[in-house]
């Protein structure tokens, strides 16, 4: 077994952390080595933060043999903002280079605690995605790094190990010994984990290649797609339901659009306004031009005149496209009448999407030929995540849309913020075999979506586009 800790240091380190790694780990049997970047120095004296005191080091982490260690440690303090130094701004620092190289060893415990995520900024590639969580300083850090952010204490992620502040110090590297001491087991897993997610990747590709055959022997061949996409008439979020309708035209799919009563969609007020702040991630939603094109589809005749759910057959079509909006939970999750079209399509093999609060249907759709269970039990989904949700004092929502008429005012109805948190839904319908992706982390530049056949789900507005683009690409590779 590995017996080395590498714990890396500069001048402002917290001292009673760096204490405790001396006692800890050599009872645990393991050796501390204290490491920095000498400089061409023999020997280097570092000042504490608290206490001022003094840390000798004399050994450098650019001619440390990794396969020595079983652990590496990025402290708290100032250590990880000295060591991000760099003379040669083109190149990565070097203290980065020796974390990358760790990173690439699964067999080493990487432990990332308070500030030390300072480090990881250049290299941030290597824990986007990651479930971490870094002082409450850096968690815009973390957001601009792609951190999956968790609001806990002490958070495990593999073969890494951060911890909020300092001084959560003991519990942190009470984690990291135990990881050390089951790295054998820890090991196994992974590899068991790679190899899964291989032949998850190997299915989907043959989801695609079966759903091909279907289609084919359903349709005669390659055709061009007929989508039948699906809106609420009680306030859609405006580029929910923009930018799939807009990539189905573009791709040259024949499209049909369906609305509860058969009345044009109308948009919440708020999703055409450019200058709207999401209360709740703080974050403008609405790029103006995005807000142009939804109201020249809303002022012109493109959606002017949808069909009724009742009017529209699924044998017509070969994929029906579910756009999102606080609406949707109105008059779309527990429709009977959408359920029986959306049912259809499960059954015959046709692709089922929905973005955002439209995946709310899917949990609600239940299949009486497999013991009522959601049609979604077993498969891998995304979810509008519940801490986006509007939830909490002076979340209250009203359902004003723009383009209202005398004939189609969409609802006056008032509830306490979102009726209810999607993440939650989705979990107890996948099951204990499927999969609920709700990223946190989810933006424009790293959107959400996700496909599992016949499912096509996308997480919320910042992935109206992805989800959009995947519904073509999937139609397309199905040999529509």
């Amino acid at each position: 077994m590995r017996n080395k800790v590498g714990v890396l240091i500069e001048s402002d380190f917290y001292e009673p952390e760096i204490d405790y790694y001396s006692r800890c780990f050599k009872l645990a049997g393991l050796e501390v080595h204290f490491l920095t970047r000498l400089w061409g120095n023999a020997e280097l004296t570092f000042k504490g933060h608290e206490e001022r005191r003094l840390l000798k080091v004399n050994e450098s982490f650019e001619n440390a043999d990794l396969k020595e260690y079983a652990a590496i440690i990025v402290p708290a303090g100032y250590v990880a903002d000295r060591l991000r130094y760099t003379e040669d701004v083109k190149k990565l620092p070097p203290a980065c280079e020796f974390l990358k190289k760790a990173f690439a060893d699964k067999k080493i415990i990487k432990g990332i605690i308070c500030h030390g995520a300072w480090l990881m900024a250049p290299i941030s590639e290597l824990v986007k995605g990651r479930k971490m969580v870094v002082h409450n300083n850096l968690i815009g850090d973390a957001k601009l790094m792609g951190i999956n952010y968790v609001d806990e204490d002490v958070v495990i992620d593999g073969d890494l190990v951060s911890a909020r502040t300092g001084g959560d110090h003991v519990a942190f590297a009470q984690k990291i010994i135990g990881l050390i001491q089951y790295i054998d087991i820890f090991n196994s897993l992974n590899s068991k984990i790679d190899m899964l997610e291989s032949k998850v990747k190997q299915l989907e590709q043959r989801n695609f290649s079966v759903a091909r055959q279907l289609n084919s022997t359903n349709t005669g061949g390659n055709k061009m797609a007929k989508v039948l996409i699906i809106a609420t008439n009680y306030g859609s979020w405006a580029e929910e339901l923009q930018a799939p309708w807009d990539a189905c035209k573009k791709a040259g799919f024949e499209v049909t659009l369906a609305t509860p009563k058969g009345k044009k969609p109308l948009p919440f007020k708020i999703s055409i306004d450019p200058d709207f702040v999401d209360p709740v991630q703080n974050v403008k939603t609405n790029p103006p031009e995005v807000c142009d094109r939804c109201k020249e589809l809303v002022d012109g005749e493109e959606w002017a005149h949808p069909k009724k759910f009742t009017e529209v057959n699924m044998d017509d079509y070969d994929a029906i496209v579910l756009t999102g909006g606080p609406g949707a939970n109105l008059d779309m999750a527990n429709c009977w009448e959408l359920h029986q079209l959306i049912m259809r399509a499960y059954k015959t093999g046709k692709i089922v999407a929905a973005l955002c609060y439209a995946v709310s249907t899917l949990v609600f759709c239940r299949d009486p030929e497999n013991d009522y269970k959601s049609i979604i039990y077993g498969k891998r989904i995304t979810a509008h995540p519940r801490a986006w949700d509007f939830y909490g004092p002076g979340m209250a929502m009203t359902y004003d849309v723009y383009g209202e008429t005398e004939d189609n005012r969409g609802t006056d109805v008032v509830t306490p913020g979102f009726p209810w948190p999607i993440e939650d839904l989705v979990r107890d319908a996948v099951g204990p075999n499927g999969a609920c992706i709700a990223r946190i982390n989810a933006n424009r530049e790293s959107p959400q979506v996700y496909y599992d056949h016949p499912f096509i789900t996308g997480t919320s507005v910042e992935s109206s586009i992805a989800y959009g683009n995947l519904v073509v690409e999937v139609l397309k590779k199905l040999g529509k």
